[in-house]
């Protein structure tokens, strides 16, 4: 049975200086959730207030009914898979496995039922005579990742797993850990700063940033319509374009710096005349074009990755911004070209360019 997990106003402080300041999130039975962000904005440090490496200044974490601040680690029922893997050197993979069914103090024939079943599903049961030393990057990962499950915990819970893994290996194991994530059921906690590892793998995902969740959702809701300009920043690449709102009888238009507009219909209703905005506008949400009502440019860079290129288009505002083209829809722009190109409104999103903090209209 899957549990949910609770947290609740919490507070963490080291001597004067509080990381996180009264956060609250609910993780659903079952789920992988993500904790994204930068190095630094307190992603690691609730990670480990969950399992109770951290002490908890304020607030509660609830385990479903269950208050967990006061229970020792060992108690938690909780399984956590490191960044550096943490599997014993001298042991063999069968035996690493084996590390916490014996601190539980199993028998041995459930516990070797145990550990075969658990090298099956991730994969490894070829491996269980071998030291680490003879497994590649990703079959470590594996034994790190058996060994958390195999106690049946109740809460799984992830910190950067992927990131000493090459890039290949790195979609590898993300495709594996969903796979047996789902396979088995378990709630579980995972922390990376790679956006689009986080993307791939969550259920849902709560982009933080200076001990502050910005914004909790699913990956294409917080890709498509994020809800404020460091969300917008942080997942994927975000042109960001100075513009101003001009309402009249023919509707709401977003009015860039160089008099070329786009009618928006999908703003909130608090957008007045007059208003300032920050357009963010993805390099696929672009068009290049020969309407001279877009924005006008020259192609100072141009890298072509095979199905798609690349143009760093420099603004007749100054303005650098990058555009991506399908090959297939358009030859290849020289360096040195001039160019028009004009947005996608039903994509792109605005923000107050004051408080920064999204003006689409809920659900749009």
């Amino acid at each position: 049975m899957s549990v949910a997990i609770h947290v609740d106003k919490v507070v963490k402080k080291y001597e004067d200086h509080t990381v996180i300041n009264g956060l609250s999130l609910t993780i659903k039975p079952g789920e992988l959730f993500t904790l994204l962000g930068p190095s630094g904005c307190g992603k690691t440090t609730l990670l480990r207030m969950i399992i109770g490496f951290n002490s908890i200044e304020g607030g509660t974490i609830k385990i479903d009914e269950q208050v967990i601040n006061s229970i020792p680690v060992n108690k938690r029922k909780m399984g956590m898979v490191f960044q550096n893997y943490a599997i014993f050197p001298h042991m063999t993979v069968s035996e690493n496995i084996a590390f916490g069914l014996k601190a539980q103090n199993a028998n041995k024939k459930d516990m070797q039922s145990r550990i075969n079943e658990m090298m099956k599903v991730v994969r490894i049961e070829d491996h269980h005579a071998k030291k680490p030393e003879k497994l590649s990057g990703g079959q470590q990962q594996r034994v790190a990742l058996a060994r958390a499950l195999v106690i049946n915990p109740n809460v799984l819970l992830m910190d950067e797993p992927l990131s000493n893994l090459d890039a290949k290996l790195r979609v590898e194991m993300r495709n594996a850990i969903k796979e047996i994530q789902q396979k088995v059921g378990i709630t579980t906690v995972y922390v990376t700063h790679d956006q689009e590892e986080a993307l791939a793998i969550s259920d849902r995902i709560a982009v933080m940033n200076k001990g502050v969740i910005q914004q909790i959702g699913k990956p294409e809701d917080i890709y498509l319509r994020p809800n404020n300009l460091f969300v917008s920043q942080f997942i994927g690449t975000s042109n960001v374009i100075k513009g101003v709102i001009e309402k009249n009888q023919d509707g709401c238009f977003v009015v860039f710096n160089d008099g070329y507009r786009e009618k928006m219909e999908n703003l909130s209703d608090t957008v007045g005349d007059g208003h300032h905005v920050l357009a963010s506008v993805r390099p696929q949400e672009f068009i290049v074009t020969s309407d001279t009502n877009a924005l006008a440019g020259v192609v100072d860079k141009t890298i072509f990755l095979g199905i798609n290129t690349h143009y760093f288009v420099t603004l007749k505002t100054g303005e650098t911004v990058e555009v991506v083209q399908n090959i297939e829809d358009h030859a290849l722009i020289p360096e040195g070209t001039a160019v028009n190109i004009k947005v996608k409104p039903k994509l792109i999103n605005l923000f107050d360019e004051v408080s920064e903090m999204t003006l689409i209209k809920a659900g749009e």
